[in-house]
């Protein structure tokens, strides 16, 4: 079960910006298009991140199909093949 909690907050965001992102996300209300807006944003940066992530360290296809689906099966440290699926490096954002 996913547990989604709601935050209430007050901005102060320029009439002009806020019609224009509820016509754009197309809300009605000011409340739903910021929040849409904001939900749109962030999926765009972590897609954005992801294509970077993959254009730099593209993942180990040298492993098949059914050791990749039985990787959890093995007892740690017993295999020699370094884990395709994990990333070595960490995607973060910068705050601006």
């Amino acid at each position: 079960m996913i547990h989604t909690y709601v935050m209430r907050i007050s901005v102060e965001i320029d009439d002009r910006l806020v019609r224009e992102v509820m016509r754009l996300t197309g809300e009605t209300k000011m409340s739903a298009a910021v929040a849409k807006a904001a939900e749109l944003f962030t999926n765009r940066k972590k897609a954005v991140e992801i294509v970077r992530s993959l254009r730099e360290d593209p993942l180990d296809y040298s492993l098949t199909n059914d050791q990749i689906e039985h990787w959890e099966d093995l007892p740690a440290g017993t295999s020699s093949v370094k884990n395709p699926l994990k990333r070595t490096r960490k995607v973060s954002y910068r705050k601006k």
